[in-house]
């Protein structure tokens, strides 16, 4: 592609709706420095860790006696085995695959921010201060007085458990009482004991504020939720994965609304319940998940075909998000709009750009970007005749000026923008995970369908079970309550099918999908059928009663 656009316009990203940047991101490896951040204050240390150098580090781990009887070839391959398919994730180096590098260290015990891993926080897309954030505002919600600190000793006394703390400027975890950790929670702390801390800094926070206030709060009220109520039940590993499901799962559904919301909003020029002040309305989507396994069977093509629209809602997503974008590159260009701007919340900002994208004042701005696009493209010499066709003819053709505007960068920029949001939306799917809510194959999309494991579904079960306090959890609820906080608080269908596919034949699969439901309850050790009648069949908490 040789149509260059102006600076503004090359982007594919609008984070002001979005909020994360939308690439792909492993949501285990937010973790560490999420944690580090809550320990920390907001702040994080700068990585003095030398990836490449792994041998050195094991070589550090043997040395330091914390590990005995590891002292021949057999036995030191027997460690590095168990660090690499358990503590350290290795990966290539760069695209040429020269050599290998540690890429992140597992999260199995709070003192893996030591390591420093991945060295470059923008893999996170974001999700670690935004999600630090969050659980903050979830604490200052409640008029704590100092939610830093009230935060700080929550994710040190459960994530944390074990370990001692030191003092800033460093925050230097140390061992305290080795029973607490698993055998390998204290291998990693050994592991990372050897890796050098630098003093804490000020993170430079890129992400804006959420354009869905009362989404964004529900979902840090259940991560904090699910922190103060299992922090001190569950093993840290178990923990830390049921809190990367749930967050991963939030990251998720939480891009579907911001999309859907921007599609409503400037549909139908009317702000949707998503991106309105206040409590979290029900979730308007409808993520039908299948729990029959049957491969190819009526349940298993719902669940395919609700992840089909998805995808294709992801493709369309590209030119709302560039409306807003060159709405907002026109706004200096309307006499008090910039002005009015400043003193608008975040939703009110979108709704604004909505309202003013058939200004005269956008259609002048974006007449004069095509004028330019074919003037530097003629002037050039570097665009191809197929491509100064294409850009002619669009500037003759009788569509307003914006809807001119928007072919031409979805003409340039769509492909890379698609591919780029589709990996946003399996890596935080959780395609290759073992609590994501895809299945299937990253290759093969035809494969994708929504079909959570066992590690969702109790992380979920956890969740519903919380108190409206998010301190407690019920001991059983019936399963009509089950499946009605699973729709309303995360737009997980199991018993009745989408509305966009509904029909006699989808009712019955989905009929037989509640049935196989309760079978997996069951496994699970939590379900007790006693009648046929939805509010006498009882779930019971996954953890039981203690």
């Amino acid at each position: 592609m040789t149509i260059t656009l102006p600076t503004p316009l090359r982007t594919y990203q609008y984070r002001p709706l979005t909020v994360f940047s939308l690439l792909d991101t492993d949501t285990d490896r937010v973790l560490p420095q999420l944690f580090e951040m809550c320990v920390k204050g907001g702040r994080s240390s700068r990585s003095r860790t030398d990836a490449r150098d792994y041998e050195g580090y094991k070589r550090a781990l043997l040395e330091s006696g914390t590990v005995t009887g590891f002292d021949d070839a057999r036995s030191e391959a027997l460690l590095d085995g168990w660090l690499r398919s358990c503590v350290v994730d290795m990966g290539a180096v760069g695209r040429a695959k020269t050599g290998e590098q540690m890429l992140a260290v597992a999260p199995l015990t709070l003192a893996a921010y030591r390591a420093g891993l991945p060295k470059e926080r923008t893999r996170h897309r974001g999700i670690d201060d935004v999600v630090y954030r969050l659980l903050l505002g979830a604490i200052g919600s409640e008029s704590s007085a100092n939610a830093t600190a009230e935060l700080r000793a929550l994710v040190t006394r459960t994530i944390g458990r074990g370990l001692a703390i030191g003092p800033g400027p460093t925050w230097e975890p140390r061992l305290e009482d080795a029973s607490r950790l698993d055998i390998g929670a204290l291998l990693a702390f050994r592991f990372v004991e050897g890796f050098g801390m630098g003093d804490a800094r000020e993170v430079d926070a890129v992400a804006p504020d959420s354009p869905l206030p009362g989404v964004s709060g529900d979902l840090g009220a259940i991560l904090l939720a699910h922190l103060r109520t299992y922090g001190e039940r569950l093993p840290v590993p178990a923990l830390m994965s049921s809190f990367a499901a749930l967050m991963a799962l939030g990251l998720f559904t939480f891009s579907l609304r911001a999309d859907a919301a921007a599609r409503e909003l400037l549909r139908n020029g009317r702000p949707p319940a998503d991106l309105v002040d206040g409590p979290a309305p029900a979730s308007p989507l409808e993520l039908y998940c299948d729990f029959t396994g049957d491969l190819g069977s009526e349940s298993d093509r719902l669940s395919r075909r609700c992840v089909e629209r998805d995808l294709d809602r992801v493709r369309l997503a590209f030119r709302d998000r560039m409306t807003l974008v060159v709405v907002e590159q026109a706004l200096p260009r309307i006499p008090g709009e910039q002005e009015r701007r400043e003193a608008l919340s975040r939703p009110g900002r979108l709704v604004q750009l909505a309202m003013l994208r058939e200004h005269r004042r956008v259609e002048s701005y974006a007449e004069g970007r095509i004028d330019d696009l074919i003037a530097d493209a003629e002037g050039s010499g570097d665009a191809s005749d197929t491509e100064l066709e294409f850009l002619r003819r669009v500037q003759a053709s009788d569509e307003p000026e914006l809807d001119k505007l928007l072919d031409v960068l979805e003409h340039v920029n769509q492909a890379k923008a698609v591919r780029n949001a589709v990996a946003w939306f399996w890596s935080v799917g959780g395609l290759e995970k073992p609590y994501g809510l895809l299945r299937g194959t990253v290759r093969s999309r035809r494969s994708w369908r929504y079909a959570p494991g066992d590690e969702l579904l109790t992380a979920l079960l956890l969740a519903v079970f919380v108190r409206p306090d998010g301190k407690t959890s019920r001991a059983t609820m019936s399963l009509r309550e089950v499946l009605d906080a699973l729709a309303h608080r995360f737009g997980i269908l199991i018993d009745r099918p989408p509305s966009f596919l509904d029909g006699a034949e989808a009712r019955e699969a989905a009929t037989a999908n509640r049935e196989a439901f309760t079978q997996r309850l069951q496994l699970l050790g939590c379900f007790d059928s006693l009648s046929d009648d939805f509010s006498v069949q009882i779930v019971r908490h996954p953890l039981g009663d203690a």
